[in-house]
């Protein structure tokens, strides 16, 4: 078993390493007859003799300078290949996928990038060119495409489908095709077995080692089918980005902004729910309403404490998004920089002895990883939920019939 998996992962790693080496633009080289070719001439024909000129995209892609690797060039590889596309890359081939927006102008499809390009309207924009909107307009949203008549676009609002959603969408149906082979399952079989003992053992797991200890009374089953939902999508979708050539949805920071955002809704619903609206905002001053001290000292305290409250509402999702998606970009990361120093120091004993061993050890790291981010982000959103949706109240009201009888 262990050969398996350790020629599994040399086939890993070459794949990987192949896909970013098909991106390489590569660097025309002159003959042998432009090579001794004098120097002087007219300028007709030195442009004849003369490589084909990059484009602006081919030159910053091209990992040569000087004739030599640019680690800088490499890297920033490594770093395109983490990006959103508007394709499906396998290795040299292509896949388009549709980009749909509404602009001012109203309702746009195109089926593909070339088909947007070939339009005539609009056109997608330069990475330089974000870039710089990006850091010109601070926090606002920078639009990926352009008119070509150079009028604004207006209010924006892209429902593309990007590479991140398309493997997105296919955890999710992954996940409805598994849930509905297990329930079709236990409708028939009383002893589980397959997807049907699969799916039990996850939901077990999830309901007595993940909720039951951190939500307390009716919340516990309430919320327990959003907790089954965030573990299984989120493992499953770590689990995708490891099959090579595809992306990881959870190193994008809008997905899991997104999933943050839901346990955040989720969180405040119980909290509102669970306490009321009056004890929901008083819950606000830190307890200081309720404590016997001088008022004196009670309203600094107040004005103090209010606004701590206020961010670390604010502070739990966020670190729950930042969290998932830096561990999840890490790991690919460590292994693209390990398969360009191959490429960097264009060596096959270093490919072999340094680049695939370690590649290998990060990559089964990743495997665990994917587990335990998918359990560390819903045991934090099961805290969360459970601090805010306290029934310490309903325990008193049944604890004083108790004391009475």
């Amino acid at each position: 078993m262990k050969y398996v998996l350790f020629v599994a992962a040399i086939i890993v790693t070459l794949l990987t390493g192949r896909s970013i080496a098909a991106d390489e633009p590569k660097t025309a080289t002159p003959t042998v007859s432009e090579q001794n070719a004098p120097a002087t001439g007219s300028a007709s024909a030195e442009n004849t003799s003369s490589p084909k000129e990059q484009t602006e995209d081919e030159h910053e892609k091209d990992i040569f300078t000087a004739g030599k690797p640019d680690a800088q060039k490499i890297f920033g590889l490594v770093l395109e290949h983490l990006r959103d596309t508007y394709e499906l890359h396998f290795f040299s081939a292509k896949i388009p996928l549709p980009i749909i927006f509404i602009d001012a102008q109203g309702f746009h499809f195109f089926a593909s990038l070339d088909a947007l390009e070939h339009s005539g309207e609009y056109t997608i924009k330069g990475l330089h060119e974000i870039e710089d909107q990006k850091k010109a307009s601070q926090f606002l949203k920078v639009t990926p495409f352009k008119r070509v008549d150079g009028k604004p676009m207006g209010t924006f609002w892209d429902f593309s489908i990007t590479a991140n959603v398309f493997w997105m969408l296919l955890a999710a149906i992954l996940l409805i095709l598994l849930a509905l082979n297990a329930g079709k399952k236990a409708r028939t079989n009383l002893v589980p077995h397959g997807a049907q003992n699969l799916v039990e053992t996850l939901v077990v797991y999830v309901r007595d080692d993940i909720v039951a200890p951190n939500i307390e009374g009716s919340w516990r089953d309430r919320t327990l089918p959003y907790f089954v939902t965030v573990f299984l999508f989120i493992l499953v979708m770590n689990i995708l980005g490891l099959v090579p050539l595809s992306k990881t949805p959870t190193a994008a920071i809008a997905v899991t902004m997104a999933l943050a955002l839901c346990t955040f809704v989720l969180t405040q619903i119980a909290g509102i729910r669970a306490m009321g609206i009056k004890e929901y905002l008083k819950h606000f001053t830190g307890g200081m309403l309720d404590m016997d001290i001088p008022i004196a000292i009670k309203i600094p305290l107040i004005l103090i404490m209010t606004p701590i409250e206020i961010i670390g509402l604010f502070t739990k999702p966020f670190a729950l998004m930042i969290r998932l998606f830096a561990n999840m970009t890490a790991g690919h990361i460590v292994i693209g920089a390990l398969i360009g120093l191959a490429i960097l120091f264009q060596s096959v004993i270093v490919g072999f002895s340094v680049s695939v061993p370690f590649a290998l050890f990060i990559y089964l790291l990743e495997l665990l990883v994917a587990f335990i981010q998918a359990y560390v982000f819903t045991t934090l959103s099961a805290v969360f939920v459970g601090m805010m949706a306290h029934e310490h109240h309903e325990e008193e009201h049944h604890a004083e019939p108790a004391a009475a009888h």
